[in-house]
């Protein structure tokens, strides 16, 4: 019996397909093989200065051979308290990466701004699902203050 491939993965020869995300608390990369389900949750912190824009995420799809396959869809379930969360689209280059040496892809960069004048930690939970059908859930806490200067790189 012949295994027909997911419509998802045309072009790709079956092969397992490389699924990575970059967050503002670490960087973690997964790969499984196409139809491969999975959830997990996962805590992540973030800080920065009142009123002013946290990256707290970067979400990109690198496939095996080293093209950018389909960015995964980011879901709110629970807002922060004390400021809104937004996503924006960007590029993101990375050199060296896995077996890819130099590669720009895009990326959704997942940014938090505070209250003006709000100082303490916020919360928000995320849903990442990508088109492999891992879903993460991501637990994020903001640590934000006047003495957070400036966001973590990412």
């Amino acid at each position: 019996m012949q295994k027909q491939a997911s419509p998802g993965l045309s072009g790709l020869g079956g092969r397992p397909w490389l699924v990575c995300l970059l967050t503002a608390a670490i960087g973690l990369c997964l790969s499984q093989p196409a139809g491969a389900r999975s959830s997990t949750t996962v805590q992540r912190s973030a800080k920065g200065p009142s009123g002013k824009d946290i990256k707290i995420g970067v979400y990109i799809n690198v496939l095996a051979n080293c093209s950018s396959g389909p960015l995964p869809s980011i879901q709110m379930i629970v807002p922060p308290e004390n400021g809104s969360a937004t996503v924006k689209r960007a590029k993101v280059s990375l050199t060296n990466y896995k077996n890819c040496m130099a590669l720009e892809v895009p990326a959704f960069i997942g940014i938090y701004r505070s209250k003006q004048d709000f100082t303490g930690s916020d919360h928000l939970t995320l849903s990442v699902s990508y088109p492999n059908g891992r879903t993460e859930t991501q637990q994020i806490t903001i640590t934000v203050g006047s003495g957070s200067s400036r966001g973590r790189d990412i």
